[in-house]
């Protein structure tokens, strides 16, 4: 059962972690790749702003961290946004009590909820849940692959662009983030990172490539995750994925993570204008 303080912590702070993987993410990109996908990043007091227009896509065109409307910058967000992203840009708010005045902020703005939203995950190291996940355990697992093999899987496995490459390769041996590849039977099928700071860590970026789906490979790269982060010291994990049609329909990244101990805490919307 997951531990109370995660349940109660307001999103601000459960997102804190998820935030300073982003923000490093745009940091560690090469000139060449932020110049050619437009990358720029800011940080509006807590709120992190995100733009790439070359990846027209919300997690690269987006601001989170945002549960209370008399504190962040939103007005400087959406002006930067506006100014930088892809038009259809998402605010990322949580859907909890806390952050009405959020919610209706951002509609009176002319923004309203796009799409199914995101499953925000959680899990307290300190407490034990079973691990009830299909693992594969064919699987070589590298935590210190080989920049070159670590970009391609991570390109494959989401159908990014392959001048991202480079930018993702840049995340190997980079100081607070853990990146994982996945081989089987001596191809890469799977990657993953980890990224920590002191007693929290974000799972992210966490793909497997089309030919090898349904084998367990996610499953796997997560309990790899889970059993780094406790070697480090870690106690609170967060992840974020998509959300079923349903509350509770099958999401396969969403289920693969319920099977591995993580909880939703809460579901996070995307408000857009178009």
């Amino acid at each position: 059962m997951i531990a109370s303080k995660l349940v109660n912590t307001l999103p601000s702070a459960v997102e804190s972690i998820e935030r300073e993987a982003w923000i490093d993410l745009y940091k560690a990109a090469p000139s060449s790749v932020k110049k050619a996908l437009g990358l720029r990043s800011a940080l509006l007091g807590d709120t992190p702003v995100l733009a790439g227009p070359g990846i027209p896509i919300s997690e690269f065109n987006r601001a989170f961290v945002i549960d209370d409307a008399t504190r962040p910058d939103l007005e400087g967000a959406v002006k930067f946004l506006r100014e930088n992203a892809v038009p259809d840009f998402a605010l990322q708010i949580a859907a909890k009590g806390e952050t009405s005045d959020v919610r209706n902020w951002a509609v009176a703005r002319g923004f309203s909820p796009h799409g199914n939203g995101w499953s925000k995950m959680a899990r307290d190291l300190a407490a034990t849940v079973p691990d009830s996940a299909r693992h594969n355990e064919a699987l070589e697992l590298i935590t210190d692959p080989d920049c070159g093999v670590y970009g391609e899987t991570v390109v494959r496995s989401f159908g990014l662009p392959e001048s991202t490459i480079e930018w993702f390769a840049a995340l190997v041996r980079r100081p607070g983030w853990i990146t994982v590849v996945a081989k089987l039977g001596g191809e890469a099928v799977g990657s993953a990172a980890l990224y920590v700071r002191g007693e929290w860590a974000w799972f992210g970026i966490g793909g497997t490539v089309d030919s090898a789906r349904r084998q367990g490979i996610q499953s796997t790269l997560i309990r790899e995750r889970v059993n780094l982060a406790r070697m480090l010291g870690v106690r609170y994990l967060t992840a974020e994925t998509g959300r079923p049609e349903q509350p509770y329909g099958p999401h396969t990244s969403r289920d693969n993570l319920l099977r591995s101990g993580f909880t939703e805490i809460y579901c996070r919307s995307n408000y857009k204008t178009l």
